[in-house]
């Protein structure tokens, strides 16, 4: 049997379509991988400058893939992967040279909007800055033990997941990431981490999104995190984007590490979006040999569509060709859009949480 391809046959408005039932915030939408913020990202890339003169512009790249653009006044030769000392509000910080050349001023207009770097590079590090930055990294996991005994001891405080500690290069400031319900009033606890630590303290509340990038780890699929390696953002899911690819709406099935929907199911969302164009809403009556049959299915991978035959129950798989075939000879029988929408799960609202909420 063969099959029609989806580009070649469209269904004309004003006849309904199966696109109908998508959520009126996700028509819109752009892709969600924001690895590509915009259409020319996704383009073949500028190749990098032969020559050896010296990038004006920098990627910097620190714990838990926080990234920022520097510049680079004193003309210095870097390569990627190179220790670095930036300049900062609250003195010098130290990472990891992550773009340069053509590659930083593209992501400069790409995921900065075009705007300046408010910092500047100091130098290329040095043997005794590498081991400074070493030490700073090898306290962290004690001071976050440390940290969360003395939150323990404040009963204001028991919400509150600390995540992450994170040393600026010079030790005078210490940033601790941490996850909570609600707002905290953690006044009195920085008071005791300014007296143990004798530094600046800053405590930066997170999403749990936010949470799992800066961990990391190993997701269903069996690779690791895409917040944690490519993705430059974290952005919402709504649930209606596993409706619109007609997914089982099994939450803990669609649910990641971070206990939110998964940043994949984005991925694929303009395809199906644009797929769906070309199918017959479900619950559409379709009169084969075999009598009246309401389409039940749509497999848009495979240019499927699945019926059930109304009188006996009987399941029938048939072609998109088929269909337009049908369509053409006037024997599909289109319902209205309200009977069409898909009914809305039980328990949304308590198991989803709220950026995960439909409008």
């Amino acid at each position: 049997m063969s099959f029609l391809p989806l580009h070649s046959v469209l269904i004309p408005s004003p006849t309904p379509t199966a696109a109908e039932a998508i959520a009126p915030e996700l028509r819109e939408r752009q892709s969600a991988c924001s690895a590509c913020g915009a259409e020319e990202s996704r383009s073949n890339p500028p190749p990098e400058d032969s020559t050896q003169q010296p990038s004006p512009i920098v990627e910097v790249e620190f714990k838990g893939r926080r990234k920022a653009l520097y510049k680079n006044p004193g003309k210095l030769h870097l390569s990627l992967g190179r220790l670095v000392l930036v300049s900062s509000s609250h003195g010098t910080d130290a990472g990891h040279i992550s773009a340069l050349g053509s590659t930083a001023l593209r992501k400069q207009r790409l995921f900065f909007n075009g705007a300046a770097p408010e910092h500047s590079l100091v130098r290329i590090a040095t043997s005794e800055d590498v081991q400074q930055y070493a030490q700073n990294r090898r306290e962290e996991p004690e001071i976050l033990k440390e940290a969360r005994r003395m939150a323990q001891t404040l009963p204001n405080l028991q919400n509150m997941k600390l995540t992450d500690v994170e040393w600026q290069w010079d030790r005078r400031r210490l940033t601790l990431y941490f996850t909570a319900p609600g707002r905290v009033d953690f006044r009195q606890y920085v008071r005791l981490l300014t007296q143990r630590f004798r530094t600046r303290i800053e405590l930066r509340q997170i999403q749990p999104r936010e949470e799992t990038r800066r961990l990391g780890g190993i997701g269903p699929c069996g690779r690791e995190l895409c917040c944690a390696t490519f993705l430059r953002e974290c952005k919402p899911v709504a649930l209606n984007a596993a409706r619109t690819q007609l997914l089982p709406l099994n939450l803990l099935r669609l649910s990641g590490l971070c206990g939110r929907l998964k940043c994949c199911l984005l991925y694929e969302l303009d395809l199906y979006r644009e797929a769906l164009q070309h199918y017959p809403p479900l619950n559409a009556i379709v009169h084969t040999d075999s009598g009246p049959a309401k389409i039940i299915k749509l497999d848009v991978l495979r240019g499927q569509l699945q019926l059930q035959v109304l009188e006996t129950g009987a399941l029938l798989t048939v072609s998109h060709a088929q269909i337009i075939e049908l369509r053409q000879q006037g024997r599909i029988e289109f319902p209205s859009l309200s009977s069409s929408e898909p009914p809305p799960i039980e328990g949304d609202a308590e198991n989803l949480p709220p950026e995960e909420e439909l409008a």
